[in-house]
């Protein structure tokens, strides 16, 4: 009966095969009856991926409660609604609507039928029989292009071919009531005898051992289900199962399988076999003998022996595919070579690289939250898949690419390397066997801090959302422009109000975060995020993208300095400034991907309303994100709730987690006694003891300004044409490579600032930047080119060096230099003051510019540079390795005529 109940569940695999190949390859010439074009093919892609990242998501939490079978079962009614609704769709909205619906059902069968068949599968067989859901996934992929091509002649055919969703939907409902419940899952739930009755059901000589050891298994609170899938036992099967998706779907399988086929339709051409249709079905055809021999040989060679293997013939085949690339423009025939490496990769993926991620997730996730943490790896493949889904457009326009396709073959490389070593065995091992593997492997471990740093790329993704928002109003401002005709004042008001509505936002962080919270903070701003990306796209008028503009403006001046404050109160002082960089690296990186989609959409008719609603996706995905997040421990003692905050510091300290909460409870009964005479509310912070934090925050803040890198931040294009640079593109390359020696200077700071110390960096960095400014200034007087070139790469210098340097020490000393009893309304305070510094920098640079000129403006920046370096030397406090508890005993000991011997800071 176990194989009747496998081939029942693998049909689940049937449908995931068949809706994805439909949506991504199958119909890459379809013409959509209401737009004449084959532009639909976006849709159905675009919409399956959301779908299947969402049901992914929350199917492995229903199949948790309400058990696999369920959800197995509760799929095909979507399967069928959703593939209906897309055949009959009358416009794109309707098929929008249609492939979300089957999108879930993708997404929820991927995480409970691999559940399912690895719970109900003896040790001895688990890897074929998983196998065969990977199998059924490529005949699936093969009946699609099966279809596309019965279909291919018919008006509207490609209605039929979505219809055809409806007959494997339909079979599953019905053969599904035959499901048995898993008897893993009962016996998580503490119903040994039903497991056991249904273990025997399956095959009368089964073992009952296993069931019985996980029944005896004590359950934790389900409240603590996120954690256990987060301690050190568990990311290590979560983070390895996430890593195998990852290389999977970054070999470039999307663009080989979803937009393939080129040299493969010239060979076939040439053959008299009809070119790019035959080509895609024989690719398909390829992947299903390859599933095959993984079917037959995972059990026997096991899975690290032939993931390897894998890993090795996709690095050839693609190494092969750009030889031949680079062969094409001197060699008539280099297509042959390219369609060998071509099935070559195909194959040896199918035999290794496409099952195992399968078959690992579902063998390896925690044993006790096995749906969230399958959930958990399964989403991540379906973000994966939307993000490498791109790649693959890319290569349809110039397949055979080498250096995209060295790239992909780079990332095989890496796979092999990496899972050669952190890869276990699993082959024979009962589930309660592998899990007791990485329960002891976690033991070794004496000292991890991934949750931190894990916890920190979460809360700092909204660095990516900020640096997103500020680089797509430039790139937007000129298609807006010629768009709607806006004169240079609406052009200012439009540029303006981001800055404005950050100095709002960040006046409103500080009390916001202490009053509800720093991650309840961040996930409202991430839905605000959300809000403003499609007010802004859908604005049908100029006042409406003012306030949408506007809105993300608060959204990032709350976001920013919350996300600071949280790093700063989760963080080690050990790998406190390593960590509050992260932000900055995030903001770098939003600014290129904002340059990169504007480079893409810059052609599409209103394609600024499509480059401000795609920061929709990462916006949704970060407040997703911070579901996963613990509060800060130290916002929730200073609120009172210290047993949440123990819960906090256990998932982030582990066994440390008393001696932390032990300092932190010390320093809040010093804090409180001290509040009961203290005034309230932003008076409290021009106390004395609080003065001098405040001043060398708002000195910070001040130069980070009119040091002169707010220049760069919005008049970088000015700046070069008054250099004399007035060739648009040319500027706009220029004002790119500045973009990446900023992300990869921000990216050296990160790994030197917790050696180095914040102080010397900040110093030191200051009088470089003068240097640079001054000698801009000098060239200014010459006209040659060698000058003008001279300038930029000073200019280049100074951008380098304010990201190494002022740019991520300052938002760190921001985040760490108050007391905690201030913290909150100083960061806000600070940041707030900030934004006005800057608006006060956008007014008056350009009337600078115009008199008394670029070289006087440049030299009273670098004047403003020095001083403030000789300010900082003096009042500076080095707050490198101090806890925060620490630095705030430090402003305390200035107030005491004794000097504190037990909190030396320099």
């Amino acid at each position: 009966m176990r194989n009747v109940l496998v081939g029942i569940a693998s049909l689940g695999g049937l449908l995931f095969g068949y809706e994805t190949g439909v949506a991504a390859g199958a119909l890459q010439n379809a013409e959509f009856s209401w737009t004449g074009t084959s532009d639909g093919q976006l849709l159905l892609s675009t919409a399956t991926l959301l779908g299947a990242l969402v049901g992914a998501l929350a199917g492995g939490r229903i199949a948790d409660v309400v058990g696999r079978r369920d959800v197995i079962m509760a799929t095909t009614a979507l399967f069928t609604l959703g593939a209906f609704v897309s055949a009959i769709a009358p416009s794109s909205l309707v098929l929008l609507a249609g492939r979300l619906v089957v999108g879930l059902g993708v997404g929820a069968i991927s995480v409970a039928a691999p559940l399912y068949i690895a719970e109900i599968a003896p040790a001895r067989r688990r890897g074929s029989l998983l196998c065969v859901f990977q199998l059924m996934i490529t005949i699936g992929i093969l009946a699609a292009y099966v279809g596309n091509e019965v279909f291919a002649d018919r008006p509207d055919g490609w209605r039929y071919l979505l219809a055809g969703g409806v007959i494997p939907a339909l079979l599953l409902s019905g053969l599904a009531l035959v499901l048995v419940e898993s008897p893993v899952w009962l016996a998580l739930k503490e119903d040994r005898q039903s497991a056991v009755a249904v273990l025997k059901r399956i095959d009368a000589d089964s073992s009952t051992e296993e069931v019985e050891a996980i029944a005896r298994t004590p359950r934790e609170d389900r409240g603590d289900d996120l954690a256990e899938v987060f301690s050190l036992a568990g990311r290590g099967a979560v983070l390895l199962a996430i890593g195998l998706f990852f290389v999977q779907q970054f070999v470039g399988i999307n663009a080989m399988i979803y937009y393939s086929t080129s040299s493969l339709a010239v060979l076939y051409e040439s053959l008299h076999f009809g070119g790019q249709d035959w080509a895609g079905l024989s690719l398909a055809a390829l992947g299903v003998l390859a599933a095959l021999v993984a079917v037959a040989l995972i059990d026997r060679v096991g899975r690290r022996p032939l993931l390897l293997l894998s890993l090795t013939g996709v690095a050839v085949g693609l190494a092969t595919m750009a030889v031949g690339a680079g062969l094409n423009a001197s060699f008539t025939h280099a297509y042959v070579v390219s369609a060998a490496g071509l099935y070559l990769f195909v194959a040896s993926f199918g035999v290794g690289l496409g099952p195992i991620p399968w078959v690992a997730a579902a063998e390896m996730v925690p044993l006790r939250v096995r749906g969230l943490a399958m959930s958990i790896v399964v989403g991540s493949h379906w973000l994966f898949d939307s993000l490498a889904s791109p790649a693959g457009l890319l290569l349809r326009r110039e397949f055979g690419g080498p250096l995209l396709l060295v790239l992909f073959s780079g990332v095989a490389l890496l796979g092999w390397l990496v899972f050669r070593r952190a890869m276990p065995e699993t082959n024979g091992l009962s589930l309660v066997a592998i899990d007791r593997h990485f329960t002891e492997r976690a033991a070794r471990i004496t000292d991890s801090r991934l949750v931190h740093y894990m916890a920190t790329g979460v809360a700092t993704m909204g660095g990516l959302l900020t640096g997103y928002s500020f680089a797509i109003t430039a790139v937007t401002l000129v298609l807006i422009e010629e768009d709607w005709r806006l004169g240079p004042l609406q052009q200012g008001i439009l540029a303006s109000v981001l800055v404005a509505g950050l100095a709002a936002g960040s006046f409103l962080a500080g009390p916001l975060s202490d009053r509800f919270g720093r991650r309840y903070v961040l996930m409202s701003m991430a839905a605000l995020f959300v809000t403003s990306a499609f007010g802004a796209a859908l604005a049908p008028s100029f006042g409406w993208l003012v306030i949408a503009r506007t809105a993300a403006g608060i959204a990032i001046g709350i976001t920013s300095p919350t996300a600071g404050l949280y790093v700063a109160e989760v963080a080690p002082a050990a790998i406190r400034g390593r960590l509050l960089s992260f932000e900055a690296v995030a903001y770098g990186l939003g600014a290129i991907l904002a340059y990169c989609v504007g480079l893409g959409l810059e052609d599409q008719p209103a394609g600024w309303r499509t480059m401000f609603g795609f920061l929709a996706v990462p916006s949704a995905i970060y407040g997703v994100a911070l579901l996963t997040l613990p509060e800060s421990p130290r916002w929730l003692a200073a609120a009172g709730q210290l047993s949440a905050a123990r819960r906090s510091l256990v998932r982030l300290y582990g066994p440390a987690a008393d001696a932390e909460l032990a300092a932190i409870t010390d320093l809040k009964r010093v804090r409180d006694a001290e509040s009961k005479s203290a005034p309230g509310g932003r008076v409290r912070l021009w106390q004395p003891t609080y003065r001098p934090a405040i001043l060398v925050g708002l000195a910070v803040m001040f130069l980070i300004v009119f040091s002169g890198w707010d220049m760069v931040l919005f008049y970088a294009p000015t700046i070069l044409k008054e250099i004399g640079l007035n060739d648009t593109t040319v500027s706009f390359a220029a004002t790119l490579g500045l973009g990446v020696v900023f992300l990869v200077m921000t990216v050296i700071s990160l790994t030197i600032i917790d050696r180095v110390g914040r102080k010397p960096m900040v110093v030191v960095g200051l009088f470089v930047m003068a240097a640079c400014l001054l000698v801009m200034a000098g060239l200014t007087t010459f006209t040659s080119g060698v000058a003008q070139w001279g300038q930029v790469a000073s200019l280049a210098v100074f951008v380098g060096a304010f990201a190494l340097t002022l740019g991520v020490v300052g938002e760190i000393v921001i985040s760490e230099l108050y007391p905690q009893a201030i913290r909150g309304p100083a960061a806000s305070l600070s940041h707030g003051m900030r934004s006005v510094f800057a608006i006060v920098f956008t007014l008056t640079f350009p009337l600078l510019l115009d008199f008394p000129g670029l070289t006087v403006t440049l030299v009273a920046y670098a004047a403003i540079s020095i001083v403030g370096a000789l300010y900082l030397m003096r009042a500076l406090p080095e707050t490198k390795g101090r806890s925060l508890e620490e630095i705030g005993a430090y402003w305390e000991s200035r107030r005491s005529a004794v000097t504190p011997v037990e909190v030396p800071m320099s």
